[in-house]
């Protein structure tokens, strides 16, 4: 895995990266945003014994075939070194790849110009489903045969099918039958949200387990409001606070989550329960959430700003000690040596040495409910190839197999992230492995050619494969403890065309942020609850849960 993307972020790579890949691949022979030549070579081949796949001639042009792949940190790849030449020998192909831009509109610009103009590159990734459905319309899109992807790539197919159950491309197989699209998933999402109390807080006011219900969950946020936690001698902290907000939409489902879920309601997703397409605004238990919430800020346990925080805004509150409580991904409060950066962990202690985090994966309400809104593991269409390919069988197979051999083939993934046993990198006796000098330095690692910016497409990651390269051995059971924390349900609509939803969802955000807020802070009394539901439903929301219905019936017929 590439640790720099996660959540949104990595969605948005994803979307940068892919397009730029079509945007540059469709001219093998171009020099384009291609990197430095000059970049230092590895001091030796990929493969030593010499033991690599032998040329692959493309059919169509008679020379060695050649694939794209991307780079979106130039400044960190060598277009001649030991990864590129691991996946070169590995393959048998020519391949080369090209910088990335974050550019957005210009990259979907220039790949629709080509598209137009009849110019189909060889493949892009993450475009919305009703992209993807058109360019399958418009004959843009390649068919994508199940038995060749079934033996091309039969390691993505396994771990597909462990993330999504039997026959999983039954997401993307249209009408027709035909699959134009590999879906890429996120399998962290499904699991990443939990929250976070401060243990060594929960300590102090004299607290000695996790809190589990709605109830124990009231008293540790007052204990952390007004028994001083912190041991600064002010009443300047707070219980809990929320990020609703982004820096470029409000989001419904950041508004409280786990209190929500305490009362078995889901808002700002639409999920299936007992075959029936339920959006947890408008629940009944959202009433009674809401309900838990004004009673809580009139106590002032709450974040008085918990309205206008953005991501910012929150991480600045938990690091400087201000609140206990927060929603945020699993592994944002543990050791960076466990798993990703560890952001509430590490920058939390280097103000507060002592500090550390207790997990839960919500409060139960007074039925049992819990849980915390979580994110659907697929991000969208996923990889499709151009049109042309389909006449190019050969060339689409070796695709296929790049793709399965850089993300799941132990042996490549090695090369291509550490280089040469007892050269480049040793592997310890917990299975774990770690850079030696001086490859244990970026710097060095650039220029020898390895690292986690060479493997195509990059968004393949089976995170139980990956644990060895990602979690320092004894910190294994950390990570294992933080990520089961991870419960809840996710919006199952995400990666599907929605026309009423699209057309819906600013004023049906709107409206809900609004009334919400008004609700919880007591601007507004709680017993309106149904005359904002009703005023959901008129404001296109029945449409929104009619649409929703009508996909989840097709789901659950295939």
């Amino acid at each position: 895995m590439n640790k720099r993307m996660n959540g949104l972020s990595l969605a948005l790579s994803i979307v940068l990266l892919g397009l730029t890949v079509t945007a540059c691949s469709n001219n093998s022979n171009s020099d384009e945003g291609k990197t430095n030549d000059s970049a230092a070579s590895p001091p030796q081949s990929a493969t030593a014994s010499g033991t690599g796949a032998s040329d692959t001639v493309d059919p169509v042009t008679g020379k060695k075939m050649k694939l794209m792949v991307w780079s979106f940190d130039a400044d960190k790849t060598n277009v001649d070194g030991y990864a590129m030449n691991a996946i070169r020998e590995k393959l048998g192909v020519d391949i080369d790849f090209y910088n990335s831009t974050n550019d957005a509109a210009a990259i979907k610009e220039k790949l629709l110009l080509q598209i137009a103009s009849d110019n189909i590159p060889d493949w892009w990734t993450e475009i919305p489903f009703a992209e993807g459905d058109k360019f399958a319309d418009q004959n843009v899109a390649a068919e994508i045969p199940l038995e060749m992807l079934e033996k091309n790539a039969p390691n993505y197919m396994k771990w597909m099918e462990k993330n999504l159950g039997p026959d999983p491309m039954r997401y993307v197989r249209r009408q027709d039958g035909k699959i134009y699209s590999l879906p890429v998933l996120w399998t962290l999402a499904s699991s990443s949200e939990v929250l976070g109390y401060r243990q060594d807080w929960l300590t102090k006011v004299g607290i000695d387990k996790t809190p589990e219900t709605i109830d124990e969950m009231a008293v540790a946020l007052d204990k952390f409001r007004n028994e001083d936690p912190d041991g600064n001698g002010k009443k300047d902290t707070y219980g809990m606070t929320s990020h609703p907000a982004t820096d470029a939409t409000q989001q419904v489902q950041g508004l409280f989550s786990a209190v929500f879920g305490a009362y078995g309601v889901w808002p700002g997703a639409t999920v299936d329960i007992d075959g029936k397409a339920v959006r947890g605004e408008i629940e009944p238990g959202a009433k009674e959430a809401l309900t838990t919430l004004n009673k809580w800020f009139k106590a002032d346990l709450i974040d008085p700003e918990f309205f206008i925080n953005k991501d910012a805004n929150v991480d600045d509150k938990v690091i400087s000690s201000k609140v206990g409580v927060v929603q945020k991904s699993w592994w944002e409060f543990i050791q960076p040596e466990a798993f990703y950066e560890g952001k509430f962990y590490a920058k939390l202690r280097e103000k507060v040495p002592n500090a550390d985090w207790a997990l839960s994966s919500g409060p139960k309400g007074p039925n049992g409910s819990f849980g915390i809104t979580q994110g659907n593991p697929m991000l969208g269409t996923g990889i499709q190839f151009g049109k042309p390919l389909e006449a190019n069988p050969e060339k689409l197979a070796k695709y296929l197999q790049m793709f399965d051999a850089t993300s799941f083939d132990l042996d490549l993934y090695t090369k291509i992230h550490y280089g040469v046993e007892g050269t480049t990198y040793e592997k310890k006796s917990d299975g774990t492995y770690a850079y030696l000098p001086p490859y244990d330095t970026d710097e060095s690692r650039t220029e020898y050619g390895i690292g986690n910016f060479y493997h195509a497409p990059g968004s393949f990651n089976d995170y139980d494969f990956q644990a060895p390269f990602m979690t320092r051995g004894d910190l294994m059971d950390v990570k294992n403890a933080a990520a089961s924390k991870g419960i809840g349900k996710y919006d199952f609509m995400l990666p599907f065309a929605k026309p009423a939803f699209t057309e819906y969802q600013d004023a049906l955000t709107q409206l809900t942020m609004k009334t919400y807020i008004e609700f919880i802070t007591g601007r507004r009394p709680i017993e309106d609850f149904d005359k904002y539901a009703a005023e959901w439903k008129s404001a296109g929301g029945d449409k929104v849960l009619a649409e929703a219905q009508t996909k989840l019936d097709e789901i659950n017929k295939k």
